[in-house]
């Protein structure tokens, strides 16, 4: 993913004050901190960030670890 469509989510966020969530396009941690933190979003969602199907076409979970939760809302 390259990241949300931070074009799309400034408009509507000028547009109105409704508590918004956001999803498709997070590639990184760092997309989902930039939203959280430039935008007053209320929820994004990043499931292919976490989820993906690996070389034996099983699905995969990668989370982030506690230190990298942490460092994303500090």
């Amino acid at each position: 993913m390259s990241g949300y469509d931070l074009s799309l989510i400034s408009t509507v966020r000028e547009l109105t004050d409704f508590p918004m969530t956001v999803l498709g396009g997070a590639g990184s941690l760092e997309d989902v901190k930039s939203i959280i933190s430039n935008y007053k979003i209320i929820g994004v969602a990043a499931g292919s960030l976490f989820v993906f199907k690996g070389k034996h076409r099983a699905v995969l979970i990668n989370y982030p670890n506690r230190e990298e939760k942490f460092r994303l809302f500090k």
